[in-house]
């Protein structure tokens, strides 16, 4: 337990620095405040009648006599309630301090430490990002992250019981050394037992941590895969397996809860056995009486609640110490495989690169030399030796069956994997890590899942280029001819298009996506299978609109449909991650290799050659 929670006081000490001494200071100010209003308890026993000038208060009364005459009052019964209510509201203003202070410092370290794994995420290779469970890391941001820090709060709030604590037991030591050792004994034996439910604790955090990332895993799953279940009638299957994972949490929360309730009962009922035993021993074998007697309970019935508190607290603590491993686990090794610079060794930073903010534009071509790439050390190449141009202006197509290498190739065009072998030209400049931010500011991407927000399109669009007009945005629609559907409906650029985009038609979304793309300018476009669930009537008018920016658009269409690429200026045709074949259509076409044999797999054989190979 101990290898987990000195590095979780470490971060945040390191996070928090000068305003955990703040917090500290108002503790210990209502530690010693607390300590004054007991305090009067003498006086006010005293002005009553009782005698606090003999036994054990004789001493501290004394003391508080003198501090009344220091500041030119008597003792009496108006003078010391008075003080008492002068105390009563420093410590009720001292208690609003508290309460505001611990949960501000919780919350800011909550956001620093789940900006810095959400930046890390952003941040991460791409390489790394496609091995990672997305969930996961989105549990991690937030539900993990809650549960951290509430270990936070638990750990301030454990500081100022511990200053209250250490004031309430001075003052039982100064009224009754022999008893308050004997009373600390006991509580010192009673954590020593109750030791082993702080550990149980911490392996209660991290099933109930699993439980609950288990849960989070599959509803996300079963939430985005609703229309499958629901086109295969698996409703009902879903709903027993979501009760199912319920039924676990429900129970490793209830786990949790029980090993509190169990520590607490032992500490109730441990205080009890104590008090009893000291109000036994004070009055039967040392004789105590009066004045003295009754503080010395009221400081034990006050004192052992706190000191065994502490203990509750620090369940709580080490219950949550699971979920801060997990933020810390996943922050690491984000970091570790972020996306880097050379002598820049915390990552990518995205708004301090060098370079043109507009882009990195070529005037020639792009050019791939003997490039290769494998997803995992000693697996098959995905990308194979390949070398190919894409000339300026001009359409290539990178077609292929599935797994022949087209969306991996597509993923190196756009700089998200970095070649293991070969190198990747920009007008004959090798492209390096230093140009990846602005070579990406200058790519338009359109995948086959257009990612769209739940919000109008000119928020969709504003995404990628949030200076945009509202006339250059119809300027990118037009040329996605994605303007006419905007405009014939009532609400223009400020129709919603729903989560994920579920209120416009596929092929909307997908022209939208387009428009998104265009709208930042890119001198490069990739549209990845960005028509492959299309229909054709909605394919053909993505096709026509990205014939139309032939010449000032450089256009990579990745494609395993070859009606998609009819107009193409050069198609490669990929296989088990090589270029077997290159050449526009229609020498293709009459070649009689690899692509021939596809266009008859698609029932397209015109110009294929009649002798096939």
């Amino acid at each position: 337990m101990t290898s987990n929670f000195i590095p979780f006081v470490t971060a945040v000490a390191a996070q928090l620095r000068w305003k955990l001494a703040g917090a500290a200071l108002i503790g210990l100010a209502l530690a010693a405040v607390e300590g004054a209003g007991l305090l009067l308890l003498i006086p006010l026993l005293s002005s009553v009648g009782l005698a606090v000038d003999q036994g054990l208060t004789n001493g501290l009364a004394r003391h508080i006599g003198t501090a009344f005459a220091v500041i030119g009052l008597r003792p009496t019964l108006l003078t010391v309630l008075a003080a008492f209510l002068a105390v009563s509201v420093i410590q009720a203003l001292l208690y609003r301090a508290y309460l505001l202070v611990n949960p501000a410092l919780e919350q800011e370290f909550v956001q620093a430490l789940r900006n810095r794994l959400y930046a890390a995420v952003v941040k991460v290779d791409w390489s790394f990002f496609i091995t990672q469970r997305t969930n996961d890391l989105v549990y991690g941001v937030t539900a993990e992250m809650d549960r951290a820090g509430t270990a936070v709060f638990q750990s301030l709030n454990l500081f100022a019981g511990l200053a209250v604590s250490c004031v309430y037991i001075a003052i039982a030591f100064r009224l009754s050394p022999g008893l308050t050792m004997l009373v600390g004994a006991a509580g010192l034996v009673l954590l020593w037992i109750l030791r082993g439910r702080t550990r149980r604790s911490s392996e209660l955090g991290e099933k109930y941590s699993a439980v609950n990332r288990r849960q989070f895993n599959m509803i996300s799953e079963s939430i985005a895969s609703l229309k499958t279940a629901k086109s295969f009638g698996a409703e009902r299957r879903d709903i027993v397996i979501f009760a199912e994972h319920a039924r676990r949490r429900t129970a490793a929360y209830l786990d949790l809860l029980r090993s509190y309730a169990r520590s607490k009962m032992s500490v109730d009922l441990s205080t009890a056995v104590v008090i009893s035993a000291l109000l036994y021993v004070a009055v039967e074998w040392l004789g105590l009486r009066g004045a003295g007697l009754l503080m010395l309970i009221y400081v034990f019935g006050r004192v052992m609640p706190r000191v065994m508190s502490l203990q509750e607290s620090a369940q709580i603590i080490f219950a949550g110490l699971p979920s801060f491993r997990t933020v810390m686990r996943l922050v690491d090794e984000c970091e570790a495989h972020a996306e880097r610079r050379p002598g820049s060794p915390e990552g990518l930073d995205y708004e301090g690169m060098s370079g043109s903010p507009e882009g990195l534009h070529y005037g020639r071509e792009l050019r791939l030399e003997n490039v290769s790439y494998a997803y995992t050390t000693g697996s098959g190449k995905a990308v194979n030796d390949i070398s190919l141009s894409i000339p300026v202006g001009r359409t290539t197509a990178l077609v292929g069956a599935s797994g022949a290498g087209k969306s991996t190739l597509a993923d190196v065009l756009i700089g998200l994997l970095r070649p293991q072998n070969g190198r990747v030209l920009v007008d004959g400049r090798p492209l390096t890590d230093d140009d990846l931010p602005a070579w990406r500011r200058s790519i338009g991407y359109v995948p086959q899942e257009s990612f769209l927000l739940h919000d109008t399109v000119r928020a969709n669009l504003l995404w990628a280029r949030p200076g945009a007009t509202d006339d250059e945005i119809w300027k990118a629609l037009e040329r996605a001819a994605a303007a006419d559907f905007l405009r014939n409906g009532r609400d223009g650029l400020d129709t919603i298009v729903g989560d994920r985009g579920v209120r416009v038609s596929g092929g909307e979304r997908q022209r939208l996506a387009l428009a998104r793309a265009l709208l930042t300018n890119p001198a490069l476009l990739v549209l990845d299978e960005a028509t492959s669930a299309l229909d054709s009537l909605n394919e053909q008018q993505i096709l026509s609109a990205v014939r139309d920016l032939r010449g000032s658009v450089t256009t990579v269409i990745v494609t395993h449909r070859l009606s998609a690429i009819r107009h193409a200026d050069v198609i490669h045709v990929l296989e088990e991650g090589r270029v077997v074949e290159s050449g526009t259509w229609r020498e293709l076409a009459a070649r009689g290799g690899r692509f021939a044999r596809l266009l008859l797999t698609q029932g397209m054989p015109e110009g294929v050659a009649t002798t096939q190979p």
